[in-house]
């Protein structure tokens, strides 16, 4: 019986191709992932490579952490917890930079955070302007307004 409606058959051929005693994963040339319209949120076609991290960038720094059951408790940002605390100019200029550093570094697509420049922040927002290194060595830079 199968678990599924569609009647599924492996042929010959492609059993060959299929490596059914292998615990490993099948490596991953790209990072494809679902486009989301971040305004509507709307979800779209596929991207991969750079507009995905840059997406993946805007998406975990206008994420917080450990709100949603959905991610697990290394995806998003804890700026918000920082907002409002009546800290010091001083600090938050160097606290600002940390957690959007440990935001940004989960993904496995990123190599290093290489800049981050808060440009402006105030009691309900902050621009921030990343740049990060890429495992295949580009350079990305995207600002985000969380």
């Amino acid at each position: 019986m199968s678990l599924t409606p569609i009647e599924y058959e492996i042929l010959a051929e492609d059993e060959d191709a299929l490596d059914l005693e292998s615990d490993a994963l099948p490596e991953i040339e790209t990072s494809k992932t679902w486009l989301i319209d971040l305004d509507s949120g709307r979800v779209g076609t596929f991207i991969d490579d750079e507009e995905a991290i840059r997406q993946y960038i805007r998406k975990a720094l206008m994420t917080s952490r450990n709100r949603y059951l959905i991610y697990d408790d290394t995806y998003g940002e804890d700026l918000r917890d920082l907002i409002g605390q009546n800290l010091t100019k001083e600090l938050m200029d160097v606290e600002i930079p940390r957690v959007v550093r440990e935001a940004i570094k989960e993904d496995d697509r990123i190599e290093e955070v290489s800049d981050v420049t808060v440009t402006q922040y105030n009691s309900d927002s902050i621009l921030i302007e990343v740049t990060v290194i890429t495992t295949t060595g580009f350079y990305i830079t995207e600002e985000v307004t969380t």
